[in-house]
């Protein structure tokens, strides 16, 4: 769906922060927010690094390890420079982003809804790899003006460390950025962005079937013998292109079938009562009208109340002349209204901000059309 928000006052995120995660601030309104697994990965990660340091740097004494935890703060404040390129072209195009979420396996940009055209695909999705690529060659540079010592071992492992991160995001299989921009591409040359998506999910299962295989690839072709570990870091790496591609496969078949949902065809033609209305009347003329659902209205006329037809039956046959619609009915609550000519997008939009099991439908005049059930959009969904 898209976002018609102000790209200058992007979304704010509802509620608390997710649990496990740090708010580190906001950036033009985005918060930005840290799982709490940094610290330990971080340490181990400059506990690593430190080991290199001592090798080559063994003067350095205990201030390798200082040395090594900046080095890996510089890491993921590159990557947090590689998730701001994505949120700060998603606000130039007016796209609200509500989050940005830092982690070393995992970090995120939460944008809202999706993108409006294959150009705006395209360059949200591109300039986040372009960013890492353009501070992995800053990196690299600026090592250059270091003949040795550490600040040479540093820049040059950013640098390094960047141009990977930014050359395997650009790889053209969802979940990656590569995806995303293979989906703009195909997207524009047929026309259809459920399409592009369906392609760039199957290019990123081939890239984790492909990634499952390098290890052996590397030992038949250069005799290269592979570590339990490299074996593990595959089938890591394949697990999560795997399942986030096929995320995205059952999305984009779940869309595909979005354009041919339409209230006016899955409602139920409803007949309104008052309040006051014994439920042996109120059944008595939804069957007369071959109607589906019973709307209860004020003095007025307006709509107020919806009979559940669970309530109903709950009533035994020879009680329901003695009690009312009122004592069975349930309050229509804010935004569970819709439009008889919404469809797909629209409806699931109502349904994801507005959960509820059944909706009212009103015609282009204002009057009642009928009740739209969430079961019998379930059904729909199921039967297509």
């Amino acid at each position: 769906m898209p976002d018609s928000r102000d790209p200058q006052n992007p979304a704010q995120p509802a509620g608390p922060p997710p649990p496990g995660t740090w708010v580190l601030g906001r950036v033009r309104g985005i918060r930005l927010t840290m799982r709490f697994t940094w610290l330990p990965v971080a340490m181990l990660l400059a506990v690593g690094f430190a080991a290199i340091i001592r090798q080559q740097f063994p003067e350095l004494g205990g201030w390798r390890y200082a040395a090594a935890f900046a080095f890996v703060v510089a890491f993921t404040l590159s990557i947090l420079v590689h998730e701001l390129a994505h949120a700060l072209m998603a606000l130039r195009f007016g796209i609200g982003v509500s989050e940005i979420n830092l982690g070393f396996f995992a970090a995120g940009t939460h944008i809202e809804g999706e993108r409006k055209s294959p150009l705006e695909e395209f360059a949200v999705s591109v300039v986040g790899p372009i960013a890492s690529l353009v501070v992995g060659g800053l990196a690299y540079l600026g090592s250059r003006a270091f003949d040795e010592g550490v600040g040479y071992v540093a820049l040059w492992e950013l640098g390094i460390a960047n141009l990977i991160v930014g050359v395997t995001n650009l790889l053209p299989g969802l979940p990656l950025d590569g995806g995303w921009v293979l989906r703009a591409i195909v997207w524009k040359f047929t026309g259809n962005m459920h399409t592009g998506t369906i392609v760039a999910a199957w290019a990123g299962r081939l890239l984790a079937i492909s990634v499952l295989a390098v290890p052996v690839l590397l030992e038949e072709i250069w005799g290269w013998q592979p570590s339990m570990i490299d074996f593990i870091i595959a089938l890591l790496v394949g697990f999560f292109l795997w399942t986030g591609s096929t995320a995205s496969l059952m999305q984009a078949r779940l869309r595909r079938k979005l354009p041919s949902l339409q209230v006016r065809t899955l409602a139920r033609r409803a007949v309104a009562v008052h309040s006051g209305t014994p439920i042996s009347e109120a059944v008595r003329l939804a069957g007369q009208t071959q109607a589906g659902a019973v709307v209860v209205i004020d003095g007025e006329g307006k709509p107020h109340a919806l009979v559940s037809e669970n309530a109903v039956a709950a009533v035994a046959p020879n009680q329901r002349p003695w009690t009312t619609v009122s004592e069975v009915s349930t309050a229509i609550g804010a935004g569970h209204i819709i439009g008889v000519n919404d469809t797909g997008e629209e409806i699931l939009a109502t349904l994801r901000e507005h959960p509820a099991s059944e909706y009212l439908v009103l015609d282009a005049s204002g009057a009642v059309y009928g009740v739209l059930a969430t079961a019998d959009v379930e059904r729909a969904f199921r039967s297509r």
